[in-house]
């Protein structure tokens, strides 16, 4: 079946879904590099920002990746001096990573996403609480889709390398 077939067969939503994912990836592949770091390196980032410190399980739970793709991921971005490991204030035997105070990240990161933030407000305040609460179902739901498949992907491949 020829491609221009497959694309007259997908629906609105496919077609809706394909463009909004190809511009988050594109937005991310650009905001990495304005802060010298790979997207998955900067998401990982705010992984960490919105949970706090975690253990490197946890951010492969929460990401999808395999544990091995996170140890790599923590090495650079504690390399890069944008997070640490360190031991968790409730068990001192476990290990977690977390941010490190950086001015500079703070401030690329004020220029990126403070117009974003504004720009993201303005959108949703013309939406009703009903629809806004459809549409955060939607994105929680499409997320964890998204996790089970970066799973399915990662296992397929480590198979397929054995």
């Amino acid at each position: 079946m020829a491609q221009q077939e497959i694309e007259a067969r997908s629906t609105p939503g496919e077609l809706l879904g394909r463009e909004f994912i190809t511009s988050v990836v594109v937005f991310h592949e650009v905001v990495g590099r304005a802060m010298g770091l790979s997207p998955v390196e900067r998401k990982c980032m705010d992984v960490l920002k919105r949970l706090g410190p975690v253990s490197a399980g946890e951010i492969a739970d929460h990401t999808g990746l395999t544990s091995g793709a996170v140890t790599g991921l923590i090495d650079r971005l504690v390399k890069a001096g944008f997070a640490e490991r360190a031991r968790d204030e409730h068990d001192r035997r476990k290990v977690v990573v977390q941010l490190t105070t950086n001015d500079e990240m703070n401030r690329r990161t004020e220029s990126i996403f403070g117009p974003l933030g504004a720009d993201m407000h303005e959108l949703m305040s013309t939406y009703s609480a009903e629809e806004l609460a459809v549409i955060a179902d939607f994105q929680r739901r499409t997320s964890d889709v998204l996790v089970a498949n970066t799973r399915r992907l990662l296992e397929q491949q480590a198979d397929h390398e054995r």
